[in-house]
């Protein structure tokens, strides 16, 4: 034989030792240490039942059971370990039982080590239910639990339904998610369990059915508050196919209509759709269902219609018409009446938009104006019929809440909240009005600053003729509020941003082409496209100026006490407010609050 053959012979030799020991160690020996154990542990269960016999089921088919903790704890044995490891076997469920048949006792051990279990019947029977495991039903609406469809065990087979317990109830009256829990055991007492979940929600449409006679709040209704997305909302109507209209309650911004006659593809219909609409958190606009919205003609002697003869393509946001406030109005007035001038959905004949003057009562309350002029925005949505109601009873302090939102936790940071949540710092309220992609919040102040209680007014100093907002010219409102109002509140956290100042040659529109300078900037004010920029509704304070500047002298952007913006002619000593917009650092965190603002996140604890 040559010496090639010798080694070849060799290496196959060891290879099939290789491959027998692999298949010892992997395979046979890890078992054999598993049968070894479960017969340790069956004769350990054996001299428990010798020793406490009286333990023993006198009953036919009665069992019971002892577990390896428990014979480890009374010293029937030492403790047992899954193979090549230091990890006992399952303490609780490894057992040994013992079931009277016959009038003669059987025993059943089941041990469970690592990946290792005994060839025994260990689980409880299979239950099947009778419809869905999951059940969503309407307060009030009656509910019959369907029951259980089949039991079936690998022991005893087809099980008798009967022999199924079953715990739990539903309480129909009472918005909240309930367990229906079905049990059973099989002959060696193996016990399964299975549950039907069984949720009692509130539609928000049975609730404006239920508080409505035409389906339309009407008059100073004081019930139909609801809070989106932080913000708060008023209940509108419900349509016929159970979808709810909801309104902001306050102003968010102030925007031009710039249309030619209609409201798609207007400049407001971009503020809402492309802008407004982006800022919402995904799960609320998972609630919105896009519609059509009313966008007709509405002549000055057809004022009282509520008739909607023209509608728009869908949309996902859209604004109320008069014939929606027409529906809601009664003697006393409406729950949509507001201070200041605000868009409503309709023109005229002459393809001008229409808006609430604020000053005059019903009919009387609307007047056509300028499409390029910048009023108040109230956005509207559509909730799906699907809509719920968690919690709330629909008043302003206890509006209706449609989605769980847990608050931030303390010490978590801002950055990761939302936008409409409050902030407290300074000794000012804010809300955050964006999240930025370098981890800076967006806050925009809810009032104006103040000193010793006063409103702090500025205004442009210097003798140009064309004021620009210019932070860096001295006398210029930029150059004020970028100089001297950071003496008036605490900059520490804020993170210098670089701000765009946008420059019309004529009126400020949100289409409009325009120039723009950047500065570096620590403090700032707002666009009046920005949302929260306008004046809320509770805002004591006289009126504010805004970013937006025009070349020409007349045309300077500052919100006045009807809360509307105004083209005022800036000469030297008009003044107006200072309401601060400006970016917190990434790094800042919350030390209390909710967010909400009767408890707002504080950050400067």
């Amino acid at each position: 034989m040559t010496k090639q053959k010798i080694i070849k012979i060799v290496g196959v030799v060891l290879v099939v030792v290789i491959i027998i020991l692999l298949i010892w160690f992997i395979f046979l020996y890890p078992r054999k240490v598993f049968r070894d154990n479960e017969k340790v542990f069956n004769e350990a269960g054996l001299r428990y039942y010798q020793i406490n016999n009286s333990y023993l089921p006198k009953d036919e088919g009665r069992v019971i059971s002892v577990s390896l903790d428990t014979l480890i704890k009374q010293d029937y044995l030492d403790g047992l370990y899954a193979p090549y490891s230091n990890k006992l076997c399952d303490l609780k469920e490894s057992n040994v039982k013992a079931i009277k048949k016959d009038g003669k006792y059987q025993y059943y051990t089941y041990l469970k080590c690592g990946k290792y279990e005994s060839d025994v019947d260990h689980e409880g029977p299979v239950i099947k239910l009778n419809g869905d495991t999951n059940v969503t039903i309407s307060r009030g609406e009656e509910y019959t639990d369907p029951g259980v469809k089949s039991v079936i065990d690998d022991t005893d087979g087809k099980m008798d339904i009967s022999k199924v317990s079953v715990k739990g109830k539903v309480d129909t009256s009472s918005v909240g998610t309930y367990e229906i829990t079905y049990s059973a055991s099989d002959s060696l007492n193996n016990k399964s369990t299975t549950t039907r979940i069984v949720k009692v929600e509130e539609r928000l449409s049975s609730i404006v059915n239920d508080n409505t006679e035409s389906g339309y709040y009407v008059g100073n209704a004081s019930d139909n508050y609801v809070l989106f997305n932080h913000m708060l909302f008023r209940i509108v109507r419900v349509n016929d196919d159970n979808s709810v209209v909801i309104v902001s309650n306050d102003a968010l911004a102030n925007v031009d209509y710039s249309t030619n006659g209609k409201f798609e593809d207007s400049a407001l219909d971009s503020w809402l759709n492309d802008y407004f609409y982006e800022l919402l958190e995904p799960r609320y606009q998972k609630l919105i269902k896009a519609s059509t919205w009313c966008d007709d003609v509405v002549s000055s002697d057809n004022i009282n219609t509520t008739e909607c003869s023209s509608e728009t393509a869908k949309r996902n946001v859209g604004i109320l018409s008069i014939q929606d406030y027409n529906r809601s109005y009664s003697g006393r007035g409406s729950y949509l009446d507001k201070d200041n001038l605000t868009w409503y959905a309709n023109f005229d004949s002459e393809k001008k938009p229409w808006a609430m003057t604020g000053s005059a009562i019903y009919p009387n309350g609307f007047s056509t104006s300028d499409g390029k002029n910048l009023l108040n925005v109230v956005p509207a949505v559509t909730l799906k019929a699907s809509t719920t109601v968690l919690e709330g009873d629909g008043s302003y302090t206890d509006p209706y809440i449609l989605i769980n939102d847990e608050s931030g936790k303390k010490s978590s940071l801002l950055n990761k909240r939302e936008i409409g949540e409050y902030i407290s710092y300074s000794g000012y309220l804010f809300r955050i009005s964006d999240i930025i992609d370098d981890g800076t919040t967006e806050v925009i102040m809810t009032s104006v600053l103040e000193n010793d209680n006063n409103e702090i007014e500025i205004g442009y100093q210097n003798s140009q003729k064309t004021k620009v907002y210019n932070p860096n010219q001295e006398g210029n409102i930029g150059y004020q509020i970028k100089n001297n109002m950071t003496s008036y509140i605490d900059t520490s956290l804020f993170t210098s941003k670089k701000i765009t100042v946008p420059i019309y040659n004529n009126k400020v529109t949100y289409k409009g082409k325009h120039d723009e300078k950047k500065y570096n900037l620590l403090i700032t004010i707002p666009s009046t496209f920005d949302i929260f920029s306008a004046k809320g509704a509770l805002s004591r304070d006289g009126g504010y100026w805004l970013i937006e500047s025009s070349k020409n002298e007349d045309i300077k952007t500052v919100v006045r006490s009807l809360g509307t913006v105004t083209y005022s002619n800036v000469y030297e000593g008009i003044t107006a407010g200072v309401k601060v917009k400006a970016y917190l650092n990434k790094n800042v965190y919350i030390t209390n609050g909710d967010g909400t603002e009767s408890n707002p996140y504080r950050i400067d604890d």
